[in-house]
């Protein structure tokens, strides 16, 4: 097997991820309106947290926008149900609220189930009502039917991160790429349909080496879906994790082309990475065309190769990050049986009500002067055990504060940080039994910028 990791780092950075600008304006951006809708006279009281990222936003799925396409993020709006309103009226109350602002009131267009912000260029945020109502359940709102809509995207995305976690955080990488192969086809489905069908071929019991890197999971997941699809002559059940299903949102025809193309694309993908060295680079081009392996070529011609390049991915190491087996003496033979989870919540809304919330259904993004709190959860390690962690900043308002941490320390099984700083953090856990870790978890943890 070639793996190609540098070659699919440098490919993922330089053509399909959303670049750092748009990414740092998207974040600023949801992280003003936030802080208008908390802060609004009529809307506020209604509002019960922080908004919620949802969709590709929250998966960290968004991909950089192909010709002609602008990009979204869409985040929910946590109401309380207020006695004697209709569905409609929640819609009706933020866009109100909205165009009260001279900063939103030329962006706010008021659409069925959401208000969307429409910013110069090529880029939109759709705020959608989230009403959890007094049976209990959470719903969204759909205007001009005037009714409510029993969904949990909340739920979705945590089973979503689930999944990823399962990948090593490769499937994140995996629906961008499908995303990219999906916007230069003939393919016509919706993104969350796409991740959904994804996540769905993630499986713990899968062998050793599936996960290993973004070529295996790649070549593992949609060899996988292929099998799935393959013989069905209508859509499958897709589910939402309340019970509903997705791929109402997918036509026959477009079904019956993503199944044709995934035929060709599992059986590219796997004489790639079958294939040797030598040849493996030019297979992955029939695939991702000959942009795949150029910033790799560049870089060897003389310009310097970055962190990015790593065998980590975006998880390069810092200076004077600690290492568990140089750095502590202490040997990782991770066991395959073995289960622990990193679980994150973070502190209330800034008006001190609600309880924690975990991050994995915000997509594990947190808004700054938070109290985080991180737990061993789940795990299958017969006790007594140590629990060594490792908490690391990174991005640029780390490196300018010289702030990256990455010490590693044995602290038990419950730790508490905080989001002092915008960034793409992470806090990972190893389980240590007899002097040997023998499991492992990641927290992602992206903070907003102010």
């Amino acid at each position: 097997m070639t793996a190609r990791i540098r070659e699919f780092n440098f490919f993922l950075r330089d053509y399909v991820n959303l670049d750092a600008t748009r990414t740092k304006t998207l974040h600023s951006r949801v992280t003003a309106v936030n802080t208008f809708i908390a802060d609004h006279v009529d809307i506020g009281g209604i509002v019960s947290g922080d908004v919620i990222p949802q969709g590709s936003f929250a998966h960290k799925t968004i991909i950089r926008p192909f010709t002609g396409n602008d990009f979204d993020a869409d985040v929910l709006v946590p109401m309380v149900e207020q006695e004697g309103w209709e569905p409609k009226q929640y819609t009706q109350a933020l866009h109100k609220a909205l165009e009260s602002s001279a900063r939103y009131r030329d962006k706010a267009v008021v659409g069925k189930r959401c208000v969307k912000l429409d910013y110069a260029g090529d880029f939109h945020i759709d705020l959608v009502p989230f009403v959890t109502r007094d049976d209990g359940n959470t719903y969204i709102t759909h205007r001009t039917r005037n009714e409510f809509i029993r969904q949990d995207p909340v739920a979705y995305t945590a089973w979503f991160e689930d999944n990823n976690r399962t990948t090593h955080g490769h499937l994140v990488r995996v629906v961008r790429l499908m995303k990219y192969l999906r916007d230069r086809s003939s393919v016509q489905i919706p993104s969350v349909v796409l991740s959904a069908l994804l996540a769905g071929r993630v499986r713990s019991f899968a062998g050793v080496n599936d996960y290993d890197n973004v070529a295996a999971t790649l070549t593992s997941l949609v060899r996988g879906l292929h099998e799935y699809v393959q013989h069905t002559a209508t859509p499958p059940w897709v589910d939402d994790r309340i019970g509903q299903n997705l791929a109402d949102r997918l036509t026959q025809s477009g079904f019956e082309n993503l199944k044709s193309q995934l035929k060709t694309w599992s059986k590219l993908m796997t004489e790639a990475l079958e294939a040797d060295p030598d040849e493996s680079v030019e297979k992955w081009r029939k695939l991702f065309g000959e942009s795949f392996g150029s910033s790799v070529r560049k870089a060897s011609e003389g310009e310097a190769l970055t962190a990015s390049a790593s065998p980590h991915y975006e998880k390069s190491y810092a200076p004077g990050e600690e290492d568990l087996q140089k750095d502590h003496g202490i040997r990782i033979a991770l066991d395959p049986t073995q289960r622990v989870r990193v679980v994150g919540r973070m502190s209330p809304n800034r008006k001190g009500t609600g309880r924690y919330r975990p991050l994995a259904g915000s997509g594990n993004h947190v808004p700054l002067s938070r109290s985080l709190k991180f737990s061993i959860e789940g795990c299958t390690v017969e006790k007594p055990f140590d629990v060594f962690w490792k908490v690391r900043n990174a991005g640029e308002e780390a490196a300018r504060r010289k702030m990256f941490r990455g010490e590693i320390r044995n602290r038990g099984e419950q730790i508490t940080e905080s989001s002092n700083f915008h960034g793409e953090h992470w806090v990972e856990a190893w389980i240590v039994k007899d002097g040997v870790a023998v499991a492992t978890d990641t927290q992602d943890v992206t903070i907003l910028p102010n």
